[in-house]
């Protein structure tokens, strides 16, 4: 039986604060709180909130993760780079449009020693131009609907021009333009699920390839 999802949100300020106050503050860190309004400049940018390592642990069950690499999409201060790291992809990065979140998540990687495998990109996702270089990307509702399309659009064009037999899985967690990701024509649909965790819906998508 599925918590109520008032309970869940109860549990996770908790958990979250705890955790920051006893296990992130003293090590110099800065993961687990939120920041969705504070320093947010992009219009449609939804700031911050985490994804927990069990929650993304639960998300990529399933899929194997050695030798893969992974792309947060609107990642802020880097708590999904640096876990799927630690869950075994090969290597992990974020992309965060926000520079005060991207500067958190640099801060993050490199106070946890992971900058040989891990790194957060400062810029918009629009304009990110190596989505075909990653096996797995990750979504957890980052903007509003018309980037979200935006970014699917460049997603589709850089994956085409790519190796079209390589594996790889789009991960919509939370609220997502769903819409978009189906007109693109390229992905199927191979999971639907509930996030224990939070409460979020999960979606993850595989690319069309041409086997």
């Amino acid at each position: 039986m599925r918590l109520p999802i008032q309970v869940l949100r109860i549990y996770r300020v908790i958990s979250y604060s705890f955790r920051y106050l006893f296990c992130e503050l003293p090590r110099g860190l800065n993961i687990s709180p939120r920041s969705k309004s504070t320093g947010i400049t992009l219009l449609g940018n939804h700031g911050y909130a985490l994804t927990s390592r069990a929650a993304l642990k639960n998300i990529l069950n399933g899929i194997g993760l050695q030798d893969r690499s992974f792309l947060d999409i609107g990642s802020g201060k880097g708590g999904v780079i640096i876990y799927s790291r630690e869950l075994g992809c090969k290597n992990s990065a974020g992309i965060e449009y926000e520079k005060s979140l991207h500067d958190a998540a640099v801060k993050n990687i490199e106070k946890l020693k992971l900058s040989r495998h891990c790194i957060s990109y400062n810029l918009d996702a629009r304009n990110f131009k190596s989505y075909a270089d990653f096996d797995i990307l990750f979504m957890f509702n980052p903007f509003d609907d018309d980037i979200y399309e935006a970014v699917i659009k460049e997603i589709k064009l850089q994956l085409l021009g790519s190796d079209l037999k390589k594996a790889r899985y789009l991960i919509c967690y939370g609220d997502a333009n769903i819409d978009a990701v189906n007109n693109s024509g390229i992905f199927s649909l191979i999971r639907e699920d509930c996030c224990p965790y939070r409460g979020n819906g999960i979606r993850i998508f595989k690319f069309n390839s041409y086997e």
